[in-house]
C-alpha cells in the first residue's frame, strides 16, 4: 500500500499542466489574438515522435513537423533551464487598430496587400507582438499558444553578444584586444590577431569552407578551445562579412573563461533574471555539456520581447540598465567595410555585435532560421518580436521585411 501511495504522489506532481491561459500578471483578461489554434493532437503527437524514432528528419521539413520541432524543443534535444525572474515585469496593453490593419507592401505572391492582422495568419508566422513605448499595441498567435516555449534559433546570438558587451561595461573585457590575448591556445592560429569586435561582426576572416566541421568536432571536445585553434585565416579580419556559428561560439567560450561560469548561469544571472522574465528559458546544450549558443535558446514570445525591450528608452528607465549608453553606441559604430545591401530591402545595411542588420536611422535586426526575429528601433521606442516556420517549399514568412516597413510607415514616430 506505500508503493501505491508514492507512486500516486509522483504522479500528481509530474502531471502535466493543460494549455490553458494563465493568469496575467495585471490579473485582466489578455487582449491579444489567438485565432482559435488548438494545438496538436495526440496522434500528431505520436506521429512526430515515431517520425523522428525511425529515422525522419525534423525542423527541415517545413510546416507542421517543423513547427511541432521548434514548440517542443526540450522533448528532442537535451536542455539546461535558465531561471526565470522572481518580479516579473508586466506588459500593458494597449491594442490599437491602425497597427493591426496595417497594410503590407511585401512581394504579392506571398501575402502583401493584406492588413497586418491577415497576413499573420496566411503566413507562416507563429507569432508577432509589437511593443511601442512599453506598451503592447499588437499580439497575436494564429500557430502557438502564447505559453509555448518556440526556439530562437539565430536570434540566441544577441545573448552571447548582450554577455559580451555586460562584460565590456564591467571592466573585465576589451573587445578592441584580439581573442588570443584571453586564450593562449589561440596563439600561432587563424585566430592570432582577430580582434574580437571582428568576430561580433561575424568578419573573422577565419575559412568558411572548415568551420562548420571544426564546431562540430569541439561540441564533442571537453576542450573546444584547443579544436578551434586549428581553424585557418583565409583573409584579414575585418574586410569580408562570412556568417559563421564558429564566431558565435569563440564568443561564448570567452564570456565561460572571463566569468568562471556555464554560459546558461551567467545568462540567468546577467539577463534573463534582470529582464523581468515571466517563465523559464530553455538552452540546448551539446554533447561536452556546453551551451548551444549560436541557435538554440527557447522561450515564450512575450519573454523575447522583455528583452527586446532593454534595448529601447522604455526599458531602460532604471539607474543601471543591462543595455548601457556605451552598448548601444557600439552597435551602432558599425565597419563601414562590410556595409552590404540589406537581405530584405534594397537599402543598404552593416552587422555588428551579431546583428544582422544594422540601418543608416539607427535601426537593428537580428534573424533566425526559419522565421525568428527581432527588430529594434530605439529612436521610435519599438521592439518587433516574431517567430515563425517555413512552409513544406522551405519558404520563410516576410516579417523581416514588414517589420522595417512598420518601423518607417509613421506609425510609430514619436511626438
Amino acid at each position: 500500500m506505500k508503493n501505491y501511495w508514492i507512486i500516486s504522489i509522483l504522479l500528481i506532481a509530474c502531471k502535466t499542466e493543460p494549455k490553458t491561459e494563465p493568469a496575467t500578471l495585471s490579473g485582466t483578461s489578455p487582449k491579444y489574438e489567438t485565432y482559435d489554434y488548438s494545438g496538436f493532437t495526440k496522434e500528431e503527437i505520436y506521429s512526430f515522435h515515431k517520425h523522428l524514432l525511425e529515422g525522419g528528419s525534423s525542423h527541415r521539413q517545413g510546416g507542421d513537423l517543423s513547427r511541432f520541432y521548434f514548440l517542443n524543443y526540450s522533448e528532442i534535444e537535451k536542455h539546461s533551464l535558465i531561471l526565470r525572474s522572481d518580479t516579473p515585469k508586466t506588459l500593458e496593453e494597449m491594442p490599437r487598430e491602425d497597427v493591426k490593419n496595417f497594410i503590407t507592401t511585401t512581394n504579392s505572391d506571398s501575402g502583401g496587400g493584406l492588413s497586418l492582422n491577415e497576413y499573420i495568419q496566411q503566413a507562416e508566422v507563429d507569432g508577432l507582438i509589437i511593443i511601442h513605448k512599453g506598451k503592447i499595441v499588437f499580439e497575436g498567435y494564429p500557430r502557438m499558444f502564447p505559453t509555448d516555449f518556440h526556439i530562437n534559433f539565430s536570434v540566441s546570438k544577441i545573448y552571447v553578444s548582450t554577455s559580451i558587451a555586460i562584460l565590456e561595461d564591467k571592466g573585465l573585457i576589451d573587445t578592441s584586444q584580439p581573442i588570443d590575448y584571453y586564450f593562449d591556445e589561440l596563439k600561432g592560429s587563424g585566430w592570432e590577431g582577430v580582434p574580437i569586435v571582428d568576430i561580433l561582426a561575424m568578419s573573422s576572416g577565419i575559412d568558411p569552407a572548415t568551420s562548420s566541421q571544426l564546431l562540430k568536432a569541439a561540441n564533442a571536445s571537453f576542450e573546444p578551445i584547443k579544436v578551434l585553434a586549428a581553424a585557418k585565416a583565409v583573409k584579414p579580419s575585418g574586410t569580408e562579412y562570412d556568417y559563421m556559428n564558429i564566431n558565435t561560439a569563440m564568443l561564448t567560450l570567452l564570456v565561460e573563461e572571463i566569468s568562471d561560469l556555464t554560459f546558461s548561469n551567467f545568462m540567468e544571472q546577467e539577463i534573463w533574471r534582470k529582464i523581468g522574465s515571466e517563465y523559464n528559458g530553455l538552452m540546448a546544450l551539446e554533447a561536452n555539456g556546453k551551451a548551444a549558443t549560436y541557435f538554440s535558446m527557447s522561450s515564450t514570445l512575450r519573454d523575447l520581447a522583455r528583452f527586446g525591450l532593454t534595448f529601447i528608452p522604455s526599458g531602460r528607465k532604471n539607474p543601471n540598465p543591462i543595455i548601457s549608453d556605451d552598448h548601444l553606441a557600439k552597435i551602432l559604430n558599425v565597419n563601414k567595410n562590410l556595409e552590404e545591401k540589406s537581405w530584405y530591402s534594397d537599402e543598404l545595411k552593416s552587422n555588428g555585435y551579431q546583428w544582422d542588420e544594422i540601418y543608416n536611422d539607427g535601426d537593428f535586426y537580428k534573424g533566425g532560421h526559419a522565421g525568428q526575429g527581432l527588430y529594434i528601433s530605439t529612436s521610435r521606442d519599438l521592439v518587433i518580436a516574431f517567430y515563425g516556420t517555413y512552409n513544406t517549399d522551405l519558404q520563410e514568412h516576410q516579417l523581416p521585411a514588414i517589420s522595417r516597413q512598420l518601423a518607417k510607415s509613421g506609425l510609430f514616430d514619436l511626438e
